[in-house]
């Protein structure tokens, strides 16, 4: 085996330091991390996402089927919908659109018929309109009004 040239064993010198140090002479050089009041914080959720406690109020001609008034929790999340008073009728999660800054949801019952919801928020503070189209073609309309659950925690509430 042949001896290195001087200036061959100064650089494959320098290259076991750098090496046995950890460094690599082809390493970027390290990112500077931001301050956390630099970095992008992420996107809020959009407006209706969440869960709302709402009542729903019978319109005139529900109420005069007999309709009450009743509450509700309606959930909107990642583009889906629930009602947790549909639920016991066999309507289930379906997907809801949101055009103009109203969100809408259209459901199917198997045996209770057709539901459209469609409704608005306003800061902690939801209202809209509920129409039911039976199995039997019967039409029910009600209004509901609500607010984010765990929005007013503490508040006391007047029972009727």
């Amino acid at each position: 085996m042949r001896p290195l040239h001087p200036s061959r064993r100064l650089a494959w010198g320098t290259l076991l330091a750098l090496l046995a140090s950890g460094a690599s002479a082809a390493a970027p050089a390290a990112k500077k991390h931001l301050p956390a009041t630099t970095r992008k914080a992420p996107a809020p959720p959009p407006a209706e996402e969440g869960v709302w406690k709402v009542t729903l109020t019978p319109e005139p001609d529900a109420a005069a089927r007999g309709e009450k008034v009743f509450e509700d929790t309606l959930t909107l999340q990642r583009g889906k919908f629930s009602s947790s008073a549909c639920v016991p009728h066999g309507f289930s999660t379906i997907a809801y659109k949101v055009e103009a800054g109203l969100w809408s949801a259209n459901g199917e019952s198997p045996r209770e018929g057709k539901v459209h919801w469609h409704g608005e928020v306003s800061g902690e503070a939801m209202s809209g309109k509920m129409v039911w189209t039976k199995s039997d073609g019967t039409i029910l309309h009600y209004s509901f009004s609500g607010s984010r659950a765990g929005a007013g925690a503490g508040q006391t509430q007047k029972s009727s």
